[in-house]
């Protein structure tokens, strides 16, 4: 075991309102080296707990960080407000430098990209929202997931939407994700959609993706990443995508066991056609800017240092024209959609139960831990009658 490793830093993440303290560390008697890892509060040094309650985003990178460890020879445990690991006894004085870097740099890329306070209190936790100039914006502020999105961001997300959507001087409503690379990269697979069902799907009697739809202004999807699963619904969901050229557009519920059906899978044939539309939903595959834009599926691909020069200009255009036609416009053309939303999903008519099965715990476990999945765990195909 390397002896005399003595590493400790602590960064500053000012518009996170934290302070991130590492460290690790061999004892002279040869045991194994020690890592801890704890959140202060900037400019107080008061400790941040890491239970929900106290801060979410504390709580969901704890909870994150302390597995990925695992993968660097850290064998890590969670505590009330710190990490604590002991690494393998088998590291070179050469590894242990590199994992510690590593899990600097780890910290790093969670962090750095936040625009907001995590801390409480605040209005809100999960997204950055505001109103200037007619222009409602509001920015997903989970960077350390790409953006995924839990009960709380999509609550929070239903709350800001009602707002622009009741404010008569809002003529546009602009929605984008903090940090480069993640748009939106769907629901976050770390919460048990079957044992944590209100912090998966959240609370609110009317989904944002409902309010997208219903609120009377047009809806702009800025996407500059990665826009996969709930990310890419919401995104063709809005009345228009403007895409950069390193942005990512797909699907994954059948691969990650999240049964998504009904209106909201269906309606993307209307976009894009129905054999491609099918191709996304069902082979989970990830297609570039350019070949979304070629499909369909956004408006228009500029380079990421154009993306709000480019979200300006639209805006300008609404701005131009009649609020209410576009209102009438906007209904019309959701009218259209409805013509294809049953009152009840393939899901709740036939697998009401999906989950509590094997293969959702296995599909969700297996993308967490990033390992092939268990094919024995898949359930059977449903028992339907043909003609």
């Amino acid at each position: 075991m390397p002896a005399n490793v003595k590493l400790d830093t602590t960064i500053n993440y000012e518009a996170a309102g934290v302070n991130i303290n590492l460290s690790l560390v061999s004892p002279p008697a040869g045991d194994p080296a020690r890592f801890n890892l704890n959140l202060t509060r900037a400019g107080g040094g008061e400790r941040v707990g890491f239970s929900h309650q106290t801060c979410p985003v504390a709580h969901d990178f704890s909870r994150g960080y302390t597995r990925w460890l695992g993968t660097k020879g850290i064998r890590s445990e969670r505590g009330e407000d710190e990490i604590n690991g002991t690494a393998r006894a088998d590291l070179t004085t050469g590894q242990l430098i590199q994992s510690f870097h590593d899990a600097v740099d780890m910290v790093d890329q969670r962090f750095s990209h936040y625009r907001g306070s995590i801390l409480e209190p605040q209005e809100y936790s999960d997204i950055i929202y505001a109103k200037r100039d007619g222009v409602a914006w509001l920015m997903l502020n989970r960077p350390e997931t790409y953006n995924a999105k839990r009960g709380i961001t999509m609550d929070e997300m239903a709350r800001a939407l009602l707002d622009a959507a009741a404010d008569s001087s809002v003529r546009v409503t602009v929605i984008s994700g903090a940090g480069p690379f993640g748009f939106c990269t769907g629901n976050d697979q770390s919460y048990d959609p079957e044992l944590e069902h209100d912090d998966y799907r959240g609370t609110a009697e009317l989904r944002y993706s409902e309010v997208i739809q219903q609120m009377p202004q047009p809806v702009i999807a800025a996407v500059d990443g990665y826009a996969i699963g709930s990310g890419n619904i919401m995104a063709y969901q809005c009345d228009y995508t403007i895409a950069t050229t390193r942005s990512r557009f797909g699907q994954t519920g059948p691969r990650v066991g999240s049964p998504a059906a009904g209106w909201g899978v269906a309606c993307l044939a209307d976009r894009i056609g129905q054999k491609r539309a099918r191709e996304m939903w069902n082979l989970c595959r990830q297609y570039t800017a350019q070949q979304a834009y070629d499909m369909g599926l956004v408006n228009v691909v500029v380079p990421p240092e154009k993306l709000w020069e480019e979200v300006d200009r639209w805006i300008a255009d609404i701005k131009n024209v009649s609020p209410v036609i576009l209102q009438m416009q906007k209904l019309s053309f959701n009218r259209h959609d409805h013509f294809i939303a049953p009152d009840h999903s393939p899901v709740q008519d036939y697998i009401p139960d999906y989950f509590a099965s094997a293969e959702c715990r296995e599909r969700r476990l297996a993308f967490i831990e990033r390992r092939p999945i268990d094919p024995s765990k898949n359930e059977p195909y449903v028992d339907l009658p043909i003609g």
